[in-house]
């Protein structure tokens, strides 16, 4: 749907500059000067069937023109812009039916559609966990179901619990990093036994959550110590820890340092010449999976790279050269 209506949008932009190019030369014909901007103008102003009558074709060519442009104008709007994007988009803004309840079990309860959402979901897909998001924007609960996660769209209340079947439910996941709704969550299933996760960005609330009924805790802080700590032993132990996949191929993050020679290279250069596979960068808390040939990679990237134990040391000395 978006590219489609990045396409119908570029060639109307096309056409309207190509139409006014038209305009200013057949005014030219009939021996009046105009600026592009006022042919421009007097496009967009006959497509909307606006027509001021202050810039006007006397000529046969010239009438012939205009009345082509004023059908245009009502062609498009009438025959693609509406049924293909505007009407479209207030189906799913405003029609489509998001599901209020959902009947599961041994599932995973996510509260929250945000940036980090998707990556989670993702991940227990992977794993054959089934799940559920809870969210409570209509507008955040659409754009979840359009990208294919399963979504209700409910309020935090004592209602949900019998909605997404939490008595039989693995575990909770709060995604918000607002600490009031993570908090309201905590405190409408704190009678529950079960698993409590929240994902936090600052630790120091962290500690009100843990009150509130929270299992675990997890910040993004945590997260980038964890890595640090790899890299560190990486570095002195000047090994990498790889993940044997089959035979002597297989997986391993690498951080790149400042001033690494292979910050300012591409995907593409990096895997020409090292022999390695790049299947993701993590680039200030943002996952790119499978990133393209042109991604250009920097200084402070984690990679995640797969190749044979030579080609991937050989690239990890690359990287601290």
């Amino acid at each position: 749907m978006k590219k489609r209506s990045i396409i119908i949008a570029a060639l109307f932009i096309f056409s309207i500059a190509d139409l006014s190019l038209i305009a200013v030369y057949l005014k030219a014909i009939e021996g009046e000067r105009i600026t592009l901007l006022d042919g421009l103008y007097w496009v967009i102003t006959t497509m909307t069937t606006v027509g001021y009558g202050d810039i006007v074709f006397t000529s046969h060519i010239g009438k012939v023109f205009s009345m082509f442009v004023q059908l245009y104008g009502i062609g498009f709007l009438f025959g693609v812009a509406f049924p293909y994007i505007v009407i479209p988009w207030a189906e799913r803004r405003f029609l489509l039916s998001v599901p209020k309840e959902v009947n599961l079990s041994r599932h995973i309860v996510v509260f929250g559609y945000t940036r980090l959402t998707p990556f989670l979901c993702r991940q227990l897909e992977s794993l054959g966990l089934k799940y559920v998001i809870v969210e409570s924007a209509r507008e955040n609960a659409v754009k979840a179901m359009e990208m294919g996660y399963n979504v209700i769209l409910s309020e935090v209340s004592e209602e949900v619990i019998r909605r997404v079947r939490i008595g039989s439910a693995m575990a909770i996941v709060v995604m918000w990093d607002d600490v009031e709704r993570s908090l309201d969550v905590l405190l409408t299933l704190k009678d529950l036994n079960i698993q409590k996760i929240a994902i936090l960005s600052d630790p120091f609330y962290a500690k009100y959550l843990h009150y509130a009924g929270v299992t675990k805790v997890i910040t993004p802080k945590s997260v980038a110590g964890a890595q640090l700590a790899k890299f560190i032993l990486e570095r002195e132990r000047g090994m990498l820890n790889i993940k044997n996949i089959i035979g002597d191929h297989g997986m391993t993050e690498i951080i790149i340092p400042k001033r690494s020679l292979i910050a300012g290279m591409t995907v593409g250069q990096v895997e020409e010449i090292y022999g390695i596979k790049v299947i993701a960068v993590c680039e200030e808390g943002r996952i790119s999976f499978r990133p393209g040939e042109g991604y250009k990679i920097r200084e402070g990237n984690i990679l995640l790279v797969f190749g044979d134990h030579e080609s991937i040391m050989e690239f990890y000395g690359g990287v601290y050269r």
